[in-house]
């Protein structure tokens, strides 16, 4: 039997932003070219995102026929002044607030609904209801989504209660701080990045029997033969051919404790980006890419143009030339320090960074970095030689996940859900 005849009816897809889009978009050309019908929900700045990587992307503007718009419209243009991105569609971003707040609404009335959103902002939205009407109203086979909350888990959740077949992507890890341990309701297959994801799942409570190990569909990328040649186009334009490169990808910190005030928010990529310049400064032979989260980018304050440092627009700049040709990279949690191992690039891991250490995403414990203690041991860790890191069961299994995750989305089309007990895919 065909992919086409076992899934008559198509896949929902529903991811957030660029990182995520990147896990799904593979799986959906791969489908696709099958024969399979896909629907791509993608939210926020993940339309833009799957519209580049070559989707056709439905966002919640496209739904408003499922609730009262008019209502909806209305709840998302007051949230909006507080919640917009220079990146995201006024009217898209008007009905994903709308529609998530009169979620709330139908579900505990007014005055609940307006405790929620004091107490968690946006961050805090699952639309139970509205993916409920959503996955009638498409009919679809199966619903795949990644591992964030609020959309995403609560398309897994109104699947289970449709008893529509449902996998999940997990991202890259499954840390103790990470709310996908903390939910009641799970996908009938977890797709795994790794063994330690693997048994972090297990460890966590979860079944063996709904996860498999098959990579990341995001990562295949990673083995394109013509990483090198993007690599040299990228120092060729800057003019930093035999310069050693450094990458920096950061994001913002806790907003409040456990952050100190000076570290919070912008504070410490602020110092740890002013204190790289000061390093590049010095050493004619070395040159900095500054590349912010794709959320944040425009929030941090320009510290202006400087010789051998280049300040990237992550929503614009493929991140792929600049990751192939720097030397090293430095994160706080960033999957980019992943994507960075997996190409054997040498990564440094801000220990004393707030989220580091609140949501233990430690890169340097999950055996693919080197531990950088403080902000004043940054620039002697730089200047040091690289040192092994021991492999903890991290990296992948060889070859490309995406062929594995299609699969697995085939095999529960047709109900096939044996245990499998955390083992890599075949």
């Amino acid at each position: 039997m065909d992919a086409a005849t076992l899934v008559p009816d198509g896949v929902l897809f529903v991811t957030y932003g660029n990182g995520h889009i990147a896990k799904v978009a593979p799986v959906v050309k791969a489908l696709e070219a099958r024969g399979v019908r896909c629907w791509v929900l993608a939210l926020t700045l993940g339309f833009a995102q799957a519209r580049k990587m070559g989707l056709n992307p439905l966002g919640y503007k496209d739904f408003m026929h499922l609730v009262d718009a008019d209502k909806a419209l209305a709840y998302g243009r007051k949230l909006w002044p507080d919640n917009q991105h220079p990146d995201v569609d006024e009217f898209e971003s008007c009905c994903y607030l709308g529609v998530n707040y009169l979620d709330w609404v139908e579900a505990y009335g007014e005055e609940n609904a307006a405790q929620l959103y004091a107490k968690g902002g946006r961050r805090s939205f699952l639309p139970l209801r509205f993916m409920g009407r959503l996955i009638e109203s498409l009919s679809p086979a199966v619903v795949v989504s990644t591992s964030s909350p609020r959309s995403e888990q609560a398309a897994i959740e109104a699947a289970v209660v449709r008893q529509v077949p449902c996998l999940t992507m997990l991202d890259v890890f499954a840390n103790p701080h990470d709310t996908y341990l903390h939910h009641k309701v799970y996908a009938d297959r977890i797709t795994a990045p790794s063994r330690l994801a693997a048994r972090q799942l297990r460890d966590a409570g979860i079944d063996d029997g709904r996860v498999l190990v098959t990579g990341c569909p995001a990562y295949d990328y990673l083995q394109d033969p013509s990483g090198p040649a993007q690599a040299l186009a990228f120092r060729q334009m800057h003019g930093w051919e035999g310069k050693r490169i450094v990458l920096w990808c950061g994001s913002l910190e806790l907003p409040s404790p456990p952050s100190p005030p000076e570290l919070a928010g912008t504070g410490l990529c602020v110092q740890v980006e002013r204190q790289l310049r000061e390093w590049v400064r010095l050493r004619p032979n070395v040159a900095l890419i500054v590349r912010y989260h794709p959320t944040q980018y425009h929030l941090f304050p320009d510290q202006g143009s400087q010789e051998r440092v280049y300040v990237s627009n992550s929503t614009k700049d493929g991140l792929g030339p600049q990751l192939h040709a720097a030397d090293t990279v430095l994160v706080q949690t960033s999957t980019v320090g992943f994507e960075a191992a997996l190409l054997g690039k040498r990564v440094l891991n801000l220990a004393f960074s707030p989220t580091v250490i609140h949501t233990e995403y430690d890169f340097t414990k999950l055996g693919l970095a080197q531990s950088v203690s403080t902000l004043d041991a940054l620039e002697a860790v730089l200047d040091q030689p690289s040192q092994l890191v021991e492999d903890i069961g991290s990296r992948p299994p060889v070859g490309a996940a995406t062929p594995r995750v299609v699969d697995e989305i085939l095999n529960i089309a047709r109900g096939d859900f044996c245990a499998v007990s955390g083992r890599d895919a075949p």
